[in-house]
């Protein structure tokens, strides 16, 4: 106990001595202001990848083949799925009270069609058939037409624990990327005319409005995920002082998260979670840092902690606990504080994450052939288990 609570004391010192230093002067604004109104899609998916697949297909390479028609079965069965928008402004309860069922509902509802429409958006990418592309901005429009706004989902009493806004923007974070995705994808790919782009851009103005107004209690995956969201929103806004903010965000969640040894500090304490939450930040901070680059941002990866870990680091953390995960987490016990922690029925459960990081580090041998051995010859399609935007991670960030 007393370990924990000096641990618990020095992440409070932390935030109050370096919760003044997060700016934005370090950001190239100009090289964003460029890239971020230039032809898409260049969020997770690039036109660069686009062809590299093809190529790959024309070659009959048998990985990429598979991973593709996964991709048009998964498709082809939601040209017959009816959209479920949420009606009226999205207000969603936290998942730790007595309304876990209503937020695992709705959080359930608008993933499901956020990754309906973004997947069609990556059939259409990938094939050139306008019927997905169609059936994506049908998912789109009807969230348009019947969504009207966030709004807070806690209880009167929660506002006393600062939970007034319940689980609304969490979930929204974790989820309307992929909304904004396909929108990317299918702006850039020329298949939204200008007056529906409007209708997007409209309808999500008062999502993000309210996202850069939340303020998580811990610099966490929260924190994270609010990144991720504000990169895409503002690149779907070409709005360069909303990317900048992500930016900015993004690169004070890795200056306070990461330990020296590549831990989570503020996901070792989600107890039996520990495992699944350090999994649910590298996924945010992974494909944050993508985006970036995508953009011309770069430095990010080799961006320090104030504890001196790096991203490289948190990924090396990881792949220790997928090939030991008992020893891992006895490891880091004084802090975790549970006899049980999740873990994955095989390491390559949890592997896709790498897929962004085997593009980074190939001139280290030893950690990313550490990658490959886990992934083996994975292919990982609609579902990786405990996955919220990486889907389809074979598809759009394998080098074939």
């Amino acid at each position: 106990m007393l370990k924990l609570n000096i641990f618990c004391l020095v992440v409070l010192i932390t935030l109050f001595s370096f919760g003044f230093f997060r700016t934005n002067s370090w950001i190239p604004i100009s090289s964003v202001s460029v890239s971020i109104k230039s032809p898409g899609p260049n969020l997770l998916l690039t036109r660069k990848q686009i062809e590299d697949v093809k190529f790959a297909i024309s070659r009959h390479n048998s990985m990429v083949t598979f991973a593709y028609n996964e991709l048009i079965r998964e498709a082809d069965a939601l040209l017959y799925a009816t959209p479920n928008p949420i009606k009226g402004k999205i207000r969603i309860p936290l998942f730790y009270s007595k309304k876990q069922h209503i937020q695992q509902m709705y959080s359930r509802q608008i993933g499901t069609d956020a990754l309906s429409a973004y997947t069609l958006a990556l059939a259409y990418a990938f094939s050139n058939n306008k019927v997905y592309a169609d059936k994506s901005l049908e998912f789109l429009f009807a969230w348009i037409e019947n969504c009207t706004g966030p709004a807070d989902g806690g209880d009167f009493w929660d506002m006393l624990t600062g939970s007034k806004r319940g689980d609304t923007p969490i979930v929204i974070s974790y989820h309307f990327p992929k909304f904004i995705m396909a929108f990317d994808i299918l702006r850039g790919l020329f298949s939204i005319s200008e007056k529906d782009t409007a209708r997007f851009r409209n309808w999500l103005r008062p999502f993000v409005e309210y996202i850069r107004n939340y303020d998580p209690f811990l610099p966490n995956n929260h924190l994270s995920w609010k990144a991720v969201f504000l990169l895409t929103a503002g690149r779907a806004l070409e709005d360069t002082d909303i990317f900048c903010e992500g930016l900015n965000i993004l690169r004070y969640a890795l200056r306070l998260q990461i330990a020296k040894d590549g831990s989570m500090l503020f996901e070792l304490i989600r107890k039996d979670r520990a495992s699944s939450y350090t999994l649910m930040n590298l996924e945010a901070l992974v494909q944050a840092i993508w985006i970036a680059e995508n953009h011309g941002v770069f430095g990010l990866r080799e961006t320090y902690s104030i504890f001196g870990g790096n991203i490289k680091s948190a990924c090396s953390n990881f792949l220790e606990f997928l090939l030991d995960p008992e020893r891992w987490h006895s490891r880091y016990s004084f802090a975790i504080r549970s006899e049980q922690i999740k873990i994955p029925d095989y390491p390559s459960d949890w592997a896709w994450v790498f897929e962004i990081p085997l593009n980074w580090f190939y001139g280290d041998r030893e950690i990313t052939g550490l990658m490959k051995n886990i992934i083996g010859s994975r292919i990982y399609g609609k579902v990786p288990p405990r996955s919220y935007t990486m889907q389809f991670a074979t598809l759009l960030f394998r080098k074939f």
